[in-house]
């Protein structure tokens, strides 16, 4: 081989190894680009997911926010809803109560004018030299049973509920503002003379029903 033979074979092995290297730059810049692009895309991706699920988390928070207000208005109503009917209940027993006491207090001054009527009649009967017997001596003393079979079955508290009521009636309150010693000593005379009597009325009640018993 001569030498331009060989110079020529040496550049053209030369050229074509720079044909090669500049392939092989080319298809690495083509693959690096291909690669940017695939990253951006990506990228575009993760970033439009990524709004979706911040939507999606903002649309969450929301509609929490709203449940949460519904539920304390609702718990609010309810709250109220419990106060109003507990006010009525309480309300209705008020009433109620105050509706048999006073039905109880009417029974009891019905009761007790029939029995001054009745005391009262005992007295005459005695002044006229005997015990004034009733026609219907056999109804007192039924009433009476049952009134004791009534009394037995009362509470404590409705017996003193019914005590206080009735003294309630026989013994009015007295009103000791402005009231000199003269009138103090007036009244204690008037209270004393009151005991007195009702402990002749008990007194002449016990004799009376002792009697019916014998009868």
């Amino acid at each position: 081989m001569s030498d331009d033979e060989s110079a020529y074979s040496d550049a053209e092995r030369k050229k074509k190894g720079d044909e090669g290297a500049n392939f092989l730059k080319s298809r690495q810049q083509m693959k690096m680009s291909e690669l940017d692009e695939q990253l951006a895309e990506y990228i575009a991706e993760w970033r439009k997911q990524r709004a979706k699920e911040e939507d999606e988390l903002r649309r969450l928070k929301d509609k929490q926010a709203k449940r949460k207000v519904l539920r304390a208005e609702e718990e609010k109503k309810l709250t109220e809803q419990k106060k109003a009917e507990e006010e009525r209940k309480m309300r209705e027993d008020s009433e109620r109560k105050h509706r048999e006491q006073e039905e109880k207090r009417k029974r009891l001054e019905e009761a007790e004018k029939k029995r001054q009527a009745m005391m009262k009649g005992s007295s005459e009967g005695g002044k006229d030299g005997g015990v004034k017997k009733f026609s219907k001596g056999g109804g007192d003393k039924l009433s009476n049973i049952q009134a004791a079979k009534g009394e037995l079955g009362k509470t404590r508290e409705q017996l003193a509920e019914e005590k206080k009521i009735a003294l309630s009636i026989r013994v009015k309150p007295i009103n000791v503002d402005g009231i000199g010693s003269d009138q103090l000593r007036h009244k204690a005379d008037e209270m004393w003379n009151l005991i007195i009597k009702l402990e002749t009325e008990k007194y002449d009640m016990e004799e009376r029903m002792k009697r019916q018993d014998y009868d």
